[in-house]
């Protein structure tokens, strides 16, 4: 087993690339659009109405795009990946500047490690998502299914692929 797939399995990977290219696509259709997704091996569930037709677009451009070699769309700005490195940084150098048996030691550990971890979040994030949570090799990945589900009444899209 390969290291970047130890963490996340290959499918769940590419879906993670394909959510991230199809919202930046979307972002540009739709000014001031509001979503979150989350990706699984099935596929991604996009949070939000959005219309079928516009996201059905998006995702066959961000595939093909993809599937092209457009690799940096797999990566976004936004990613829960870029927050999640952000607090465990913070948290580290917290934790770490809590040995210290001065009080000022520790106030002024704990303000500075909490400036470089919000500093280099997003730089690292990216890392991550690039190696690990994201795989923008799409080939042979089809969409199956596009659907509008509610429940508790939130609506959310689920988009199912496949590996042929």
């Amino acid at each position: 087993m390969k290291l970047d797939d130890m963490f996340f399995s290959r499918r769940i990977r590419q879906n993670h690339a394909l959510e991230h290219a199809t919202i930046t696509i979307l972002s540009g259709m739709i000014p001031n659009l509001s979503i979150s997704a989350r990706s699984s091996s099935d596929g991604f569930i996009v949070f939000g109405d959005v219309d079928l037709g516009l996201l059905r677009r998006a995702i066959d451009e961000a595939l093909r795009r993809l599937q092209a070699g457009e690799a940096e769309l797999a990566i976004h700005p936004n990613c829960g990946t870029n927050l999640a490195v952000g607090v465990s940084l913070v948290t580290l150098g917290t934790l770490l500047g809590m040995v210290s048996s001065h009080t000022r030691t520790r106030i002024a550990t704990a303000a500075a490690s909490s400036v470089a971890g919000l500093a280099a979040a997003r730089p690292l994030g990216e890392y991550v998502q690039r190696h690990f949570t994201t795989l923008p090799d799409l080939q042979g990945v089809r969409v199956t299914e596009i659907a509008r589900r509610k429940f508790l009444g939130f609506t959310y899209i689920d988009v199912r692929t496949v590996q042929e």
